[in-house]
């Protein structure tokens, strides 16, 4: 039976294989290399992909990463290929700066495709091929399991069991509350490799917000599932091409794609950043499905407007808030440093040309005097501590890239920017494997690393925005706060405002009206000196406590921004 399974229907089963879509085919490529044990996968492909689908490495047997881009060409028609798969795979060698390229498709090479495949080789391109019956057959001899190389966490395994016992009761939902940096995702997957081993006929549907989101839930879990199990997404123009499996979908794409299809029953509803549900749109979608199971999965269960997530998803079954979490030593020591500069509020206001005020001037208004102390101190501390990776969170897009120019030309460290001014995606994908890999040590950024933004984990952590949003604040602040044995995670704030975190209706009033285009500098008298103050906060936990209706106040600003 599980034979048949898996020609049938799994991840590069033929009919995978014969119907797509190309999405499919190309993540499958990608969770071939997963559950082939490779260190990592990444999906780059698009429009405008300079020839690259995926990237992967692999440990050689020197012990060295040996990294490969694949280009993967889905052709629906029974014919060899005729389109320039084996040029696509030359151009994202070298954009790319890799050594190993290899051409992957559900079909074989036409006569001219094989001709230039050969004309590479002669030139000294490592270009190989993986086509047709030997994706089949790789898929074929795979294990049924991939092996899990993560093992769980006493709080992960404890959430884990509680929710098999929930299972096992009969229960019809659940909810998962771990903070920022606890691995919500990791314990969903494993659960579900708990489901699937009890039961591999499940069907099982994950909602999240965000394409982004959905993107990452399925890449997390391929680990977890086996490989007669494939997964689908459904956004934008993607629709699965059969519906046995996983479907991974925002709620937006899920509501016209349920009303074709609603006699089909998904065992298994999980829903990513549960917090978004309670929105009438969302709890409607969710009381519809009736799954014999429901999870939600989020950081905190509260709402501004006290339509909290347990009476959808019951009361947590574990929870731990970062404040717990911090008590308990399973997120990062944190050592945190807040600033308060010597800049004279009435002063700036008198000498902007746009009679801007100091809070609008933390989104308005770059001072250069000011970002160049900064940039020195960032370099003092860098140096000083030793550290590994950073991301230093800016006001704006031209404000990173001017963090960027400051840190890099002045101090020459290896910083990038990464914005939406970066408009070619691939180039964002290229600079966030460059941070992952080491080749750059710091990103600047700005509104790009929330929600589906997959970052290594850093150990430095530099404030320059404001952010009134607590759990805004906390998820920028969870980029750093991955336990590791002996990591002190730094940060250093200089706008000094987290304390100000119930302003959440001014922040929206005050920007509201002011948030222009327009950029300006503002500059001081040649003999004026500017001082920073170093508070270095004794108890962090201070900063990330407070009580229920504090924490449903800053909430809603989240849902704004999102």
């Amino acid at each position: 039976m599980r034979e048949l399974q898996s020609n049938s229907k799994g991840f590069l089963s033929t009919e995978r294989l014969s119907r797509g879509p190309w999405q499919a085919f190309e993540r499958g490529i990608a969770r071939l290399l997963v559950h082939s044990g490779w260190e990592i996968s990444e999906i780059v492909g698009g429009s405008g992909d300079h020839g690259a689908d995926i990237i992967g490495a692999v440990r050689g047997a020197d012990g060295a990463l040996n990294e490969f881009v694949y280009q993967a060409k889905f052709s629906e028609t029974n014919k060899p290929l005729s389109v320039d798969i084996i040029g696509d795979v030359k151009r994202a060698m070298e954009y790319y700066g890799i050594d190993n390229g290899i051409a992957a498709s559900n079909r074989s090479l036409g006569e001219s495709q094989n001709l230039r495949l050969k004309q590479l080789q002669a030139n000294g391109y490592n270009i190989q091929t993986f086509l047709s019956k030997s994706v089949f057959d790789s898929y074929v001899r795979l294990a049924d399991w991939p092996i899990e190389k993560r093992a769980l966490k006493k709080y992960q395994y404890e959430a884990l069991s509680e929710l098999q016992e929930a299972y096992m009761r009969g229960d019809k939902r659940g909810l998962i509350c771990l903070a920022t940096g606890l691995g919500k995702t990791f314990v969903a997957a494993t659960f579900l490799r708990w489901l699937f081993e009890c039961n591999p006929d499940l069907n099982v549907l994950i909602l999240a917000n965000t394409k982004a989101l959905v993107e990452q839930f399925d890449r997390a879990i391929w680990s977890n599932i086996p490989k007669w199990v494939s997964t689908h997404l459904l956004y934008d123009s993607e629709k699965p091409a059969f519906l046995e499996g996983v479907t991974l979908s925002t709620f937006q794409s899920f509501m016209d794609f349920h009303k074709r299809n609603e006699d089909f029953r998904y065992d298994i509803v999980i829903v990513d950043e549960a917090h978004h549900a309670p929105a009438d749109t969302y709890s409607e979608i969710v009381k519809k499905l009736d799954p014999r199971f429901l999870l939600g999965l989020t950081a905190t269960p509260f709402r501004k407007d006290d339509r909290d997530v347990t009476y959808l998803f019951g009361k947590p079954l574990v929870y731990y808030s970062v404040y717990k979490a911090l008590q308990k030593g399973f997120l990062a020591k944190v050592e945190y440093h807040l600033h308060n500069d010597n800049i004279d509020e009435d002063w700036i206001t008198q000498n902007s040309r746009k009679g801007h005020t100091l809070k609008q001037l933390n989104k308005k208004i770059f001072l250069p005097e000011r970002d160049d102390v900064i940039c020195e101190t960032i370099y003092d501390v860098w140096t000083k501590n030793s550290l590994e990776k950073g991301i230093v969170f800016c006001n704006s897009s031209e404000h990173a890239e001017r963090i960027e120019k400051l840190l890099s030309v002045n101090f020459q460290l290896p910083v990038r920017s990464l914005t939406t001014r970066v408009k070619d995606s691939r180039e964002r994908t290229k600079r966030l494997r460059e941070f992952r890999n080491g080749t750059c040590k710091i990103i600047t950024c700005y509104d790009m690393l929330n929600e589906g933004v997959d970052v290594p984990d850093v150990d430095f952590i530099v404030f320059l925005r404001v952010t009134h949003s607590r759990v805004y604040f906390l998820q920028q602040l969870g980029r750093g706060l991955r336990y590791k044995e002996g990591k002190t995670l730094i940060v250093h704030d200089f706008v000094a405002d987290i304390r100000r975190v119930k302003r959440v209706q001014s922040f929206q009033n005050e920007f509201a009206a002011t948030r222009k285009n327009e950029i300006e500098n503002l500059y001081f008298e040649s003999d004026f000196e500017l001082n920073f103050k170093l508070e270095q906060t004794n108890n962090f936990l201070d900063l990330v406590t407070r009580d229920i209706s504090e924490e449903a106040e800053d909430d809603e600003e989240f849902f704004l921004s999102v």
